[in-house]
């Protein structure tokens, strides 16, 4: 799945869409060539990746075009309409999606009711929209569009699939990361009238939602806990019952609209918990607390940056610690400008350069990799026989932290070397093929 935010997908099923982006000026022939490639290419075996791989994507319904980069960031729904005039009948307005911050355009979906709608538009590549040069391409992902302070939930129908909800819709499921309730929704739908479903969270506007859920829907319980203590927050008669649990980890769209310092564009003060009530300390603490060394290796290990900027933007908040040794000036758009000045290069990614310093910020304060670890054993132990944990993440390092997890506690294959010699050894082996043992998915 694609990040949370500034996703954008067509309500009902379009039978063609296409992506635009405008290039800079410096890279207007580079983006050309590929223009000119891209339109020799037809648009019939697009058309059918729309159609039958739409189905595994955020949303079953449609698709869209997309502008990614460099579009004008003063362009108009009126003016992508009169870019795109003469090619076909839309199946809606155009939606671009705008920076909360800045105002600026940054991406958006036009969607066209007919085929020929779209092989129009692809013959539209390399035109001129403002002051930018457009490329014209098939859409190949589509999602869901969503307002401020909401959360649309991901591969809803690929979580419902996973967890087996039609399988056993008067099972007992949990939703590990309620959020805002969207994945709960969508298996609350899915389920009968004795199946129970269980949302943990720790941010409180999480848990105010879930509990007027809980009032609105007596199927589901809403527990105010980490999801790392799901086998001591869920009642006894439930473990081991478990038939699903879903796990879509990292922050939401409503966390980062919430004022508690997420966002590097938005000043606010460093707080960055999920549970800004607990006695956690906040960011700017751990800013306080961490030496030089601790802080650079976080950066590099839960923010990805490179070595040697991890060591740059450490040197940078040891050197402002000396002048202010509790940081109580320092919000996190000054945080951002240093992070900024002390990397001191452009990468080649359209992100804010402070981004990766926040995000690791976030991850240490609350701990999300020893959460995540913590959580994925907790949700094993809860579970029945076959069941099933379904696990969103959204950045490689959390990936990681999965995969790791799973090859530690994978059962092993019939013919794995050392499950062939314990068998010849005459020692009893529980297989993923084996007698009565069914694993869990």
């Amino acid at each position: 799945a694609g990040p949370r935010r500034d996703s954008v997908s067509a309500e009902s099923p379009p039978s063609c869409a296409a992506i635009f982006e405008s290039a800079r000026a410096s890279k207007s022939r580079r983006d050309l060539r590929r223009a000119r490639r891209r339109r020799r290419q037809s648009p019939t075996p697009a058309k059918k990746s729309l159609s039958e791989g739409g189905r595994r994507a955020l949303s079953p319904r449609g698709s869209g075009i997309r502008a990614r980069r460099y579009l004008p960031p003063d362009a108009t729904e009126p003016q992508v309409v009169a870019f795109f005039a003469g090619c076909g009948e839309l199946e809606r307005a155009p939606k671009l999606l705008r920076d909360r911050a800045t105002g600026r355009v940054i991406r958006g979906f036009v969607t066209f009711a007919r085929e020929a709608g779209l092989r129009a538009a692809l013959a539209k590549d390399g035109g001129r929209l403002g002051a930018r040069t457009v490329s014209v391409t098939v859409a190949t992902t589509h999602g869901t569009a969503q307002a401020e302070g909401t959360h649309t939930p991901a591969m809803a129908e690929e979580v419902l699939e996973a967890l087996g909800v039609a399988e056993d819709p008067d099972g007992v499921y949990v939703d590990g990361t309620f959020g805002r309730g969207g994945h709960a929704r969508a298996i609350l739908n899915a389920l009968g009238p004795r199946g129970t479903l269980h949302g943990f969270d720790v941010d409180p506007d999480a848990v105010a939602a879930g509990e007027a859920l809980a009032k609105a829907d007596p199927r589901f319980a809403m527990h105010r806990a980490w999801f790392s203590s799901v086998a001591a927050s869920l009642p006894p008669d439930d473990v081991g019952r478990v038939r699903g649990v879903l796990l879509d980890v990292g922050i939401s769209s409503p966390q980062l609209d919430g004022g508690r310092g997420f966002r590097p564009e938005v000043d606010a003060p460093l707080d960055m918990r999920f549970d800004a009530t607990s006695g956690v300390e906040t960011a700017r603490a751990y800013l306080v607390r961490a030496s030089r060394r601790e802080l650079a290796a976080a950066l590099e290990k839960y923010g990805g940056e490179r070595p040697a900027h991890a060591r740059r933007i450490a040197d940078a908040v040891a050197l402002a610690k000396r002048s202010d040794p509790t940081l109580d000036g320092l919000t996190t758009t000054k945080l951002a400008a240093l992070a900024a000045a002390a990397k001191g290069h452009r990468e080649y990614q359209a992100m804010h350069p402070a981004k990766m310093t926040f995000q690791a910020l976030r991850i240490a304060v609350n701990r999300e990799f020893d959460e995540l670890k913590d959580g994925l054993a907790a949700a094993t132990s809860v579970l029945a026989v076959g069941g099933a944990v379904a696990v969103l993440t959204w950045k490689h390092s959390e990936c990681a932290v999965v995969v790791d997890y799973q090859a530690e506690h994978a059962l092993a294959l019939p013919d794995a070397p050392l499950a062939r010699w314990a068998r010849r050894a005459g020692v009893e082996v529980a297989d993923a093929a084996g007698g009565d043992v069914e694993p869990a998915r």
